[in-house]
């Protein structure tokens, strides 16, 4: 029995000994603003404030802010850009033989258009057959080479989207993106 209450004196003593750790506790609240600073500075370099609760005394602000929310900014290329994305018009899937004399290449795309308003969508819509047919056959007139790597495929797509515009002027086209690209 003494032994047993000897174990337990030690245990007991040894508890008194060791006191809880400030380390954890101090890491745990410096991870805390870390992650916090990150996320402001990432806040502020998109150019979005940070949400903050609406009060009596910023009312007046608020109208500005919308203001500048429907006037268009104005773009590095001298378009006016806007902040969302606007209505989109897929284009389905295209499946081109791209010419090359030597072996059978086949290119398998999609495209998604993007406009203004939903009146330029069903302008879109309206005439595409024809847009189709035009993407068909300006595909199907390029070779692999032409196609492949970041200014292959941005020069497809200006071109594109200059077609675009020639077939569907009312249609106010924003952007064209590619969706998909592989070839085969």
């Amino acid at each position: 029995m003494s032994e047993e209450k000897t174990a337990d004196a030690e245990v007991a003593a040894m508890a008194a000994q060791v006191r809880p750790s400030r380390l954890v506790p101090a890491l745990i609240g410096l991870n805390s603003l870390m992650l916090v600073g990150v996320m402001g500075f990432l806040a502020m370099s998109r150019g979005s404030p940070p949400a903050a609760a609406p009060s009596e005394g910023h009312e007046a602000a608020e109208p500005k802010a919308d203001k500048e929310a429907e006037k268009p900014a104005e773009g590095s290329d001298g378009k006016a850009a806007t902040k969302g994305l606007g209505p989109l018009v897929r284009v389905a899937d295209f499946v081109i033989h791209l010419r090359n004399p030597e072996i059978d290449r086949y290119a398998r795309l999609s495209f998604d258009v993007e406009v203004i308003a939903d009146s330029d969508r069903d302008s879109l819509n309206a005439h595409m057959p024809r847009v189709r047919d035009a993407f068909i056959s300006y595909l199907s007139d390029r070779t692999l080479e032409e196609l492949q790597g970041a200014e292959g495929l941005s020069r497809t797509k200006e071109a594109l989207q200059a077609r675009l515009r020639e077939l569907v002027p009312e249609a106010r086209v924003r952007q064209l993106y590619i969706s998909d690209f592989v070839v085969q």
